[in-house]
């Protein structure tokens, strides 16, 4: 990738960044921290989860931030169930409640006008938009298999 492409990427991603800051927090859904709906749309694309699995997609964060943010999920905001497997005591899983599965679609649906708009300033003609649409599969695949990620919604 040449220097210009990347300096495009990271203008882009800036404005976007911003762009989301604005209208996101507008729109904030169910009170909730980045990091609470970032683990809430993991859950709602991956399914029921450990701790631990969660915990290894945030290798900066210490499990005990990432099992007290659960609690809260579970314990305060009732979106998320907690479940000890009972053929491994040791494990937790985590699942999404109704009304974590109504909060999901709020977080889908607010994220998708902001990007709607995104779409929209890129000015793709139909032909375009499924090129576009090949290049961003291409780029989900990357990330899902640099992170080791399995998820239910690709």
């Amino acid at each position: 990738m040449s220097q210009s492409t990347e300096s495009l990427i990271y203008d882009m991603a800036f404005r976007v960044r911003l762009y989301m800051a604005s209208k996101i927090s507008e729109q904030k859904v169910g009170d909730l921290t980045d990091r609470e709906s970032l683990i809430i749309e993991l859950i709602g694309m991956k399914g029921s989860m450990s701790i631990s699995e969660i915990g290894s997609l945030y290798p900066t964060v210490s499990n005990s931030t990432i099992s007290t943010t659960i609690t809260k999920l579970w314990k305060d905001k009732k979106l998320v169930d907690k479940r000890i497997l009972p053929e491994n005591q040791r494990v937790t899983t985590v699942s999404l409640t109704e009304k974590g599965e109504k909060i999901l679609k709020e977080i889908k649906r607010t994220q998708a006008d902001v990007f709607g708009t995104i779409s929209v300033s890129l000015g793709l003609s139909p032909d375009q938009v499924d090129y576009f649409q090949d290049i961003l599969k291409n780029a989900i695949n990357f990330f899902d298999e640099t992170m080791g990620l399995k998820l239910n919604d690709n």
